[in-house]
């Protein structure tokens, strides 16, 4: 089918079925997996349901913005996969390479112990970019990230919707996402997916709009990415989290520790530093039962091993102790929050 003979509505009309039952069978692959068969379980992590993809992710999974060299992603990705964790999210171009490096030097964590969620850096696909998108130059990021992971197939092809750029600093100077731009990476994610390089489709954003758009209008995502803070909070009766749960698709919680601002000022001043309050954090996000995952970044092993227990105590209560944590935590993340992320206080309820 040629979309540009058709209306939009026609295209999405046409597509959608064959979308939605592309995204509920099993993938297949040496990495299949059922609901009952998570990637590296360990016995202690828990593991939840990413929506509609039926993969279940270890519920403290990895970001990326962490290392500088193979041998120290080696040893991340290492300690990751004895921790339980089989989902791991790169963003920046280079960064994709260096852990597609380590995962190929790894003789514990290689490219099928996981579940790759990427970005198709240096794209973005809000407003101000659109005039330099093309389909041909989306499915050459696709192609890109293949070798730099060095495999036939990848995840979740997640499109970047967010900005960063001179006075974006709140949600009103936030970009929305066009239906042309996502008409086009609906086109190329259904290309894609028929010649067997991405299983899954999702997208990030720093704008709330764009996810209600994407929800309401394109069943053909699976995943939405966004920031989620141990301070959110439900919208009541407008609520993101429920309307990701009525469409069946998964939510992952980016930012979980307000771009580090919640244990210091300036990300080099946490540098492969461990906090024993992470754990405490990550417990309070992961009750809220609609978000799949967390992904925190890391620079150090150490700190995973802080992170994962978050999902390994999460049934425990709160203690007094914890709920100081929090209060003290709250009140950093107001103190420390630099103006170029003003608008994290916006995911404050969703």
């Amino acid at each position: 089918m040629d979309p540009t003979r058709f209306s939009r509505r026609d295209f999405l009309r046409a597509t959608s079925a064959a979308a939605l039952a592309a995204s509920l069978a099993p993938a297949g692959g040496a990495d299949a997996q059922t609901t009952s068969t998570p990637l590296n379980d360990n016995g202690r992590m828990k593991y939840r349901r990413l929506g509609k993809t039926e993969f279940m992710i270890s519920e403290v999974s990895l970001g990326g913005h962490g290392g500088s060299s193979v041998d120290d992603r080696v040893a991340v990705l290492d300690k990751a996969v004895e921790l339980g964790i089989n989902y791991v999210d790169n963003n920046i171009d280079t960064e994709c390479d260096l852990y597609g490096q380590a995962m190929a030097a790894s003789a514990h964590a290689q490219r099928e112990k996981w579940f790759i969620g990427f970005a198709s850096w240096p794209e973005k696909i809000t407003t101000e970019y659109e005039d330099q998108l093309t389909p041909d130059g989306m499915m050459a990021n696709i192609e890109a990230r293949l070798q730099s992971y060095r495999t036939d197939m990848l995840d979740l092809w997640r499109p970047v919707g967010a900005t960063w750029g001179e006075g974006q600093t709140d949600m009103a100077t936030m970009l929305m996402v066009s239906d042309k731009t996502l008409d086009m990476v609906v086109q190329v994610f259904e290309k894609a997916r028929e010649q067997g390089k991405v299983r899954f489709l999702g997208i990030s954003a720093h704008n709330p709009k764009v996810f209600r758009r994407v929800l309401e209008a394109y069943p053909q995502f699976s995943v939405v990415i966004f920031p989620y803070l141990f301070l959110t909070e439900e919208f009541g009766g407008g609520s993101l989290l429920e309307l990701a749960k009525a469409k069946d698709v998964g939510v992952i919680g980016l930012k979980p520790f307000g771009a580090g601002t919640i244990f210091a000022q300036r990300p080099s001043e946490i540098q492969g530093r461990v906090d024993a309050r992470a754990r405490v954090l990550i417990k309070e996000m992961l009750r809220e039962p609609r978000i799949s995952a967390v992904i925190p970044g890391v620079t150090a092993p150490e700190q995973l091993e802080e992170n994962v227990l978050g999902s390994y105590e999460r049934e425990a209560m709160a203690t007094p102790e914890d709920r100081v944590i929090l209060a003290q935590c709250a009140e950093a993340f107001e103190r420390n929050l630099t103006p170029e992320y003003h608008w994290l206080r916006e995911w404050r309820v969703v």
